[in-house]
């Protein structure tokens, strides 16, 4: 059993997430605002450092798994982005050295299949993003007050991170295997405002499976990527999404 990080873990698929290790025998330091054994703003570089430093005394400088959960939507696009890729990155970076010293390490990030199944995604904010240009990422997030565009911005801009970092010698290199999951649609309180809203986008949005996706199905999701039973995953970002992407993008593969 090991010591694990779960970042976003008051509420929806951190909460799941956080429950179903501990009941498996893990322990888990828990990262957010409120309700948590560290309580950190993600969204600024202060609340990251305190992040940093809270899980660092409170894991005795050794973890053996991160969840990089902690994510926003619905939001001005510039929180959206400052929390889900900035803060995200900045949660796998400020870790990673603890993860080295770890048993079997792995690291999973949340990322979102609006990445590639949201239209007119900006590849400017993109980029902006994967330079590290919080300020130009959060001036252009602005342009977009309800963050659905930077919301698939920055989930994407995370995919694409994860995928190049997992490879580095700073992580697999050092043993620590990073991956992400895609999910679609799933009931959280976060999305409890829009589902009427994805429920009627029929064609544009379908969902095959009928159902909404549920926190406990993305935390077993999560508790399998980061056991020794997915060992070989390295790099991946796995969907998860009641075969959205699927019938949107049946030829991609």
């Amino acid at each position: 059993m090991g010591t694990i990080v779960v970042t976003g873990v008051a509420g929806g698929i951190g909460a799941a997430t956080a429950s179903r290790l501990v009941s498996t025998g893990h322990r888990v330091i828990g990262v957010d605002l409120r309700d948590a054994d560290v309580v950190a703003d993600l969204a600024t570089a202060d609340g990251r450092a305190a992040m940093v430093e809270g899980v660092t005394e409170a894991a005795g400088g050794v973890l053996d798994g991160v969840v990089a959960a902690a994510g926003v939507n619905g939001k001005p696009g510039e929180l959206v982005v400052s929390v889900n890729y900035f803060g995200a990155v900045a949660t796998l970076e400020g870790l990673r050295p603890l993860l080295a010293r770890g048993r079997n390490a792995s690291a999973v990030a949340v990322c979102s299949n609006s990445a590639t199944t949201q239209p007119g995604v900006p590849e400017s904010l993109v980029t902006a993003c994967l330079d590290g240009d919080e300020a130009e990422a959060r001036r252009l997030g602005a342009d977009d007050p309800q963050g659905l565009a930077s919301y698939a911005a920055s989930k994407l801009a995370l995919a694409r991170w994860l995928r190049r970092a997992a490879v580095d010698p700073d992580w697999v290199g050092e043993g620590i295997r990073l991956n992400a999951i895609a999910p679609g649609f799933i009931q959280t309180p976060m999305t409890r405002d829009i589902e009427d809203m994805i429920f009627g986008l029929g064609d544009i949005y379908p969902m095959p499976l009928g159902r909404a996706g549920t926190a406990a199905e993305v935390a077993a999701l999560l508790t399998f990527l980061l056991s020794p039973d997915a060992a070989f995953f390295c790099g991946s970002v796995v969907v998860m999404d009641g075969g959205t992407e699927a019938a949107l993008r049946p030829d991609i593969a």
